[in-house]
């Protein structure tokens, strides 16, 4: 064979077709304003339903003075089950798989278990309220109430732990809580599906309540605080054997008042009973003070408002546990009435709980949406507003008997200032979600 002068052998090189298992895949997380969306959802649950039935039944005007009971009760499953559970268990899906860094979880996941839950409440209130039309709505509402309940619960036990829970405990406050919702839960269909013309009797509904907030709202804030605290307000870590004790305290007290209010042969006890408020209220003390939160409001104006609003969030705490020791203490065995455990519970939600959920609203909306709030000024305020109704809607109600004409007042308009908040809410949330959906 010849070859010409100018030839020069050349070797061809095929790159080679990368196998299947070789091919680089990029996450693509889908949907990422679901939970600014569902946010966004629970706030105008409350404003638009809950808010509504609450201020009719404070000033007992119109549909709120003919169905009082039931306005009340309708109201206290949308505010809880609907904005609270809804806001709460979205953002824990958000927050879970980050903590333990882990991929977010699918869409369907973070749009289903809180649609379950918010449309478990509306169908449940409806029962409730229209009882004579819409009385059967109460068994497909309990199932789906709870359904999202579990679907939470199995989500937040099976997400796979960075480090063992020996040296870190913190996913157990999450996962506890995430039981105390599915208790909650259960309670409060069972109790609707037995409900007499659409009113649940007083203890049924109490134990609902008190699974739901000591259980579940304290244990999460609790959980997602060891971190999200730690991290974004540069605090001192609590050391894990004292976050096993907390851990302990809390559902100790929990078990304790339930055995003494009506489960299980202890039921009537009221010494337990007493004796559960006093340990939890100085439960939330130690919790309050191994954060370290409160020397936090000293902070000046350059830092994030949030720097400032947790901590003044926190202070409400401590109001609602040092009421609840000291009614413990000195009322002896007589009992708090309906309006009475109405403004200590309130203290709980409007001075610590939706506070906090203002508060904890500019870090989430920033982090896991746009990089920044939106309409910051409008969460400010709703925070102020959160706060200002927070008296208005407790004091009235600290008196012997049914609050006065203008203490009805009082009650009403603490409604209405509450909707703007939570209404600004839902619009800054709703806008995160927009500006995300069209990035």
């Amino acid at each position: 064979m010849s070859h010409h002068p100018g030839d020069v052998p050349l070797s061809v090189v095929r790159q080679a077709r990368p196998t299947a298992h070789a091919t680089p895949r990029t996450t693509i997380v889908q949907s990422p304003w679901v939970f600014a969306a569902w946010m966004g959802t629970g706030a105008l649950v409350a404003v638009l339903a809950g808010l509504v039935l609450g201020a009719l039944a404070g000033a007992e005007v119109g549909i709120g003075n003919g169905r009082w009971t039931q306005a009340v009760e309708a109201h206290g499953r949308l505010q809880l089950f609907g904005f609270v559970a809804t806001f709460v268990v979205a953002l824990g899906l958000e927050f879970l798989p980050r903590l333990n860094q882990r991929p977010l979880l699918p869409r369907y996941v973070r749009t289903g278990v809180p649609g379950l839950i918010v449309a478990g409440s509306l169908l449940g209130a409806a029962a409730q309220f229209w009882h004579e039309e819409a009385s059967w709505l109460a068994i497909p509402s309990g199932v789906m109430l709870t359904a999202g309940a579990i679907a939470f619960a199995v989500v937040t036990w099976r997400i796979p732990l960075p480090r063992p829970l020996s040296i870190d405990p913190q996913p157990l406050f999450v996962r506890f809580a995430a039981l105390w919702l599915v208790a909650a839960a259960a309670q409060s269909a069972w109790a609707l599906a037995n409900a007499t013309e659409g009113v649940v009797p007083t203890i049924d509904s109490q134990l609902a309540i008190e699974m739901f907030l000591r259980g579940f709202i304290i244990l999460t804030i609790t959980g997602i605080g060891l971190r999200a605290f730690v991290g974004h307000l540069n605090l001192n870590p609590i050391a894990p054997r004292h976050q096993v004790v907390l851990l302990g305290l809390v559902n100790l007290s929990l078990l304790a008042w339930l055995a003494g209010e009506g489960i299980g042969p202890l039921a009537g006890w009221a010494w337990l009973v007493r004796a559960a408020n006093i340990g939890y209220g100085l439960t939330l003390l130690l919790l309050v003070r191994e954060f370290q939160l409160l020397p936090r409001l000293t902070r000046g104006p350059r830092h994030p408002r949030y720097e400032w609003f947790i901590p003044l969030a926190w202070l409400g705490l401590v109001v609602y546990a040092v009421m609840l020791v000291g009614a413990n203490l000195f009322f002896g065995d007589e009992r708090l009435n309906l309006y009475q455990e109405g403004a200590l519970r309130h203290t709980f939600i409007l001075g610590f709980m939706v506070p906090l959920m203002a508060a904890m609203a500019h870090i989430v909306l920033a982090r896991f949406a746009t990089g920044r709030v939106h309409w910051e000024p409008a969460l400010n305020m709703a925070f102020i507003l959160v706060m200002v109704s927070w008296p208005m809607r407790v004091i009235p109600a600290l008196g012997d008997g049914a609050p006065s004409a203008l203490e009805r007042t009082s009650l009403g308009l603490s409604g209405v200032v509450l909707m703007c908040g939570l209404g600004l809410v839902a619009a800054v949330a709703l806008r995160a979600a927009w500006v995300v959906k069209r990035r």
